[in-house]
């Protein structure tokens, strides 16, 4: 699998670029030349991200920035987001990105759920278990948080392995119930 920042850094252009080209595109008052100029780094900013130029996808998005900056005292001028905010935009192209990575058929969204089901359910178990110290409660919210993000990528194998860490933490605990 590719470098995960590396990913992530063009998910981060390709969501600013798609935010920044919705914008332009309804800013008609600065003439046909300025919208298709617009169009045109929009375009070619997405085929760079498609293709993985980085740098090419950058140069783009901050030409767009650019062409932004003139309306940036408009009411529905993007802006810049809070980090949380961008966090979770620039998630969602990620795991967009990510998940275009797998081999075909890894995403089943039935066995998907039985294995989120599963991570969940045997998390509070431990949680819940009077013998279980803040260590194994760490260990539980950990490997089921580990577990949840292969999900969300839809890297079901890379689920599975955190959930069998899991059930052995849990079986860890359920010996110590009968001694």
């Amino acid at each position: 699998m590719a470098d995960v920042y590396y990913i992530w850094r063009l998910a981060e252009a390709a969501q600013q670029i798609d935010l920044l080209a919705g914008f332009l595109a309804t800013r008609d008052a600065d003439g046909p030349v300025a919208l298709r100029e617009s169009a045109e780094s929009a375009r070619a900013g997405r085929a760079a991200v498609a293709a993985g130029r980085l740098g090419e996808a950058l140069d783009r998005l901050e030409a767009l920035r650019r062409h932004a900056a003139r309306w940036a005292g408009h009411p529905h001028h993007p802006g810049e987001p809070d980090a949380a905010e961008h966090e979770a935009r620039v998630w969602d192209y990620a795991k967009d990105m990510l998940r275009a990575q797998l081999p075909p058929g890894e995403a089943k969204v039935a066995t998907a759920r039985d294995v989120l089901g599963a991570l969940h359910r045997l998390r509070r178990e431990i949680c819940a278990r009077p013998e279980a110290d803040e260590r194994a409660r760490a260990d539980a919210h950990h490997l089921a948080g580990r577990g949840a993000m292969a999900v969300e990528i839809g890297h079901l194998g890379a689920a599975r392995k955190e959930l069998r860490r899991l059930r052995a933490l849990a079986e860890r605990y359920a010996g110590d119930e009968d001694g």
